[in-house]
Order: C-alpha cells, then structure tokens, then sequence
C-alpha cells in the first residue's frame, strides 16, 4: 500500500508541474499502457498474496513437523536409553546362561560318571545286594534307608538337570527375543524419523519454491512500479517538451551526438538470450563525463535496480517524438522533469545498479519508451561519431 502512495504522491507532483493541454495520441497510448500496467499490478498484487499465504501454509506445516521431529528424538533418545538397559540386561542374561550351561556340563559329566559307576558295579543290583547282605533287621533298614536316600538323591539330581536344561531354553529364547524386540523398535524409530525428514525435505523444498516464486514476483511487481511511474513521467515530461519546442527560438536538430567518450563494447541487439536495447560504451578515465545526445526534457532521473543511476530524456526533432536512456552513471546531475540543451552533463559514467563493470548503458527509442523496448533502434543510426 505505501508503494502504491509512494507512486500516486510521485504522479501528482509531477501532474501539478506543468499545464495539460490536449491529449496526443502519444499520450493516449502512453496513458492506454499506464492503464494496462495498472491492471497488471493488481493481478501480481493478488498473486504475492496468495503466495503469502501459501509461505504461512507451509512454515506452519514445517513448524508442525520440527515439532513431531523434536517428539521423534527425545523417543529415539529415551529408546536408546531402554537399549542400553536392555544391552545391559541382556549381558546379565548372557552371563546367567554361561553359568547354567556350565552347570549342566559339569552335571552331565557327573551324571555320565555315576552311569559308568553303576554299570560298572551291576547297575541297580548292588543296591539289591546291599539289602540282602544285611546281617539282621536293623542293618536291613539302615541299608533300605540309605539306598532309598542314594536313589532319591539321584533322582533330585536328574529332576534338578531337567529344570536347568528347560531354564537354559526359556532364558536364550527369552534373550533372542529380547534383541529381536529391541532391533525391531529400533528399526521403527529410524523409519519413522527417517519419514520425517523426508517430510520436512519436502516441505522446505515446497516453500524455497514459493519464496523463489515470491521473490520473482515482487521483483516483477517492483519493475511494474517504476515501468508505471516511468510512464506517468513520460506523460508529462511530452507536454514540457511540447512547450519547449513551441516557444524555442533555438534552431531545429536532426542529429544526436554521442553521449560519451570510450569504446563500444557491447553492441545493439541479441545478448545472452534476450534483446540489449542499446550501446554499452567503456572508459577508464577516472570522471568519463556523460551528455545529453540532444536536447530535450528529463523525463525522469532515478535510482533502478536493474540500470543504477538512469536518466531518460524526450526528445521533439522534425515533429517526431525520441527517447534516450542512459544508464549506470555515478552520479546524475540533472532533476525529473528539467530541460536539458544537447551535450549538457547529466551525470559520470559508473558501475552502478546491474552492472559489471563501469560503463554506459545508451538507448535510443523511436517514439516513447516503454517496458517492451518495442520502439528502441540502434543508436549508432542516429549519432553522429
């Protein structure tokens, strides 16, 4: 809105600089391409403001994940918390199983011995013979409790063997298990972190797209701007002209002059996949003056993003309508909307704005200028060398 002010204020002022007589149909054109341009701006207006609220869209989406990633990491932190419990535990289990085993090996090699014993002494016989060599009654029970006690002990022996076999399977299946379970959790964790920051990937993806796009815009809405106030500056900067003309004594021109000493560069036409609407002339003296190619009245002196310091110049020669340009100056010396004699200064040849290097950037227009360079020609057809 302040830029919209901003452009209304300029146009007003410059309104309120001259008379208006009659419209030409110069201006009427000039006026047709303000309205146009007009109407283009509201449409990139609009466009911004949608891309503004797709920027909120997708930095809440974004913050809303950052939020679920920040979840996600104090899970994956507490999880390797509980891993590391469990690696502890499961070493403990280890190390429970490594005794067991050792228990049952040491067993079963007693177990084996014991077998050898009793093969070796008849088997259960000897138990028998014990009983029978008994010399009376009490012997005979003394003997029949300690066999019983020897069989039950050897019986408590295997019943223990089987309890710790069936304990070893439980304790390693329940430790394979446990890793199983622990690798598995770990696993989802990873995916689903790893989700996430595809996620966010693509959101950020998404809204570098849309701040790329925003920004392009805004470029393109900032051009429209100084297109427009170019324009409006034309208008009036024709009818100064006009009157100029009308009530100069001067005699008429047919030739421009060239505005600058140095070397051309860079010549009129296709450049780097577009149309360079001019001359680029270089100079290496320290204060390369730069003037007007004919007189005429400043249409407007500004700073431009793209041409740095620019004045733009209208020009009435034999009744035909010219525009020159001339950008990237150090400095302008001139005011919008001053009349201006052929070889006055306008400023210093510069590296201003979109520049690369210091140069002079010339444009001759048959007609207005406008945004289109549809009317530009070569300069080197009308200056005289």
């Amino acid at each position: 809105m302040r830029k919209k002010a901003y452009i209304a204020v300029i146009i007003a002022g410059l309104v309120m600089t001259g008379a208006q007589p009659a419209e030409s149909a110069e201006q009427s054109e000039i006026r047709q391409q303000r309205l146009q341009l007009k109407d283009n701006v509201t449409r990139k207006e609009n466009q911004i403001q949608a891309m503004n609220k797709a920027e909120e869209k997708y930095l809440s989406e974004l913050n809303a994940l950052d939020d679920e990633m920040s979840e996600m990491n104090q899970k994956i932190r507490d999880m390797q918390n509980v891993l590391e419990e469990s690696e502890t535990s499961a070493a403990d289990m280890t190390k429970e199983i490594d005794k067991l085993t050792f228990n049952i090996e040491h067993r079963e090699q007693l177990i084996k011995k014991r077998l050898r014993s009793m093969q070796n002494n008849g088997g259960l016989g000897m138990y028998v013979e014990l009983i029978f060599d008994s010399k009376n009654v009490s012997q005979l029970f003394d003997t029949a409790i300690a066999v019983s006690k020897i069989i039950k002990a050897d019986k408590d022996f295997l019943i223990k063997h089987k309890a710790d076999l069936e304990s070893l399977k439980e304790k390693e299946k329940a430790l394979q298990d446990k890793v199983i379970l622990m690798e598995k959790d770990q696993q989802e964790m990873m995916s689903l972190k790893a989700d996430l920051e595809k996620k966010a990937e693509e959101k950020q993806r998404l809204l570098e797209t849309v701040h790329a796009a925003k920004e392009e815009s805004e470029s393109q809405l900032m051009d429209m701007y100084e297109v427009y106030v170019n324009l409006a500056s034309q208008e009036i900067a024709i009818l100064k002209e006009n009157q100029r003309i009308e009530y100069s004594s001067a005699k008429p021109e047919d030739v421009f002059i060239m505005p600058a000493k140095g070397e051309i560069t860079s010549g009129y036409g296709p450049r780097w996949g577009r149309l360079h609407a001019g001359i680029d002339i270089a100079d290496e003296s320290d204060e390369t003056e730069v003037v007007a190619a004919a007189s005429g009245t400043v249409i407007r002196s500004y700073y431009s993003t793209t041409y740095g310091n620019c004045v733009l110049i209208t020009h009435k020669i034999n009744d035909r309508t010219f525009t020159t340009l001339y950008a990237h100056l150090e400095k302008s010396t001139v005011t919008t909307g001053q009349p201006v004699k052929k070889g006055e200064l306008l400023g210093y040849m510069g590296n201003t704005g979109d520049s690369r290097g210091k140069h002079l950037h010339f444009e001759i227009h048959e007609g207005q200028w406008n945004y289109e360079k549809s009317y530009s020609v070569d300069p080197l057809l009308y200056v005289k060398k």
